[in-house]
């Protein structure tokens, strides 16, 4: 193998590694966001997602002045 083989595979090496890095990452976005229209955020708390439903008047403290 001669030096510019070498290079030509380190070359190609480099890029395929990004081009695949890159891929993943959108694949995993795609998959988080299914996952977040899907699941109820219980089963989110590893991914980060932390939903409340905002309260509503007639479940606040009757001493809560507004």
């Amino acid at each position: 193998m001669t030096f510019l083989e070498l290079i030509d595979v380190i070359v190609l090496t480099g890029v395929v590694t990004v081009l695949l890095t890159l891929f993943w990452q959108r694949i995993r976005a795609f998959v988080k966001s299914h996952l977040e229209q899907y699941l109820s955020p219980r089963y989110l708390k590893s991914c980060g997602v932390r939903r409340r439903a905002p309260a509503s008047p007639s479940l606040r403290a009757p001493d809560e002045s507004v």
